[in-house]
């Protein structure tokens, strides 16, 4: 088995860490390809988010 170590990474929308046990999603940003990560319950409830290098918006 091999085990993944993954950086400290928070939501950018609510700041709350996530680890391998949350359901999260990581994903490029449209306008500026930087990493965006999101926990489930942002992602869930269609939150908006803001690219911290772009300040693209998006739900």
């Amino acid at each position: 088995m091999v085990q993944v170590q993954m950086e400290s990474t928070e939501c950018v929308t609510c700041g709350k860490n996530l680890d391998a046990a949350d359901s999260f999603v990581v994903f490029p940003c449209p306008e500026c390809e930087a990493e965006i990560a999101r926990c489930g319950r942002c992602k869930k409830l269609k939150n908006d988010y803001v690219c911290t290098d772009c300040g693209h918006r998006g739900p």
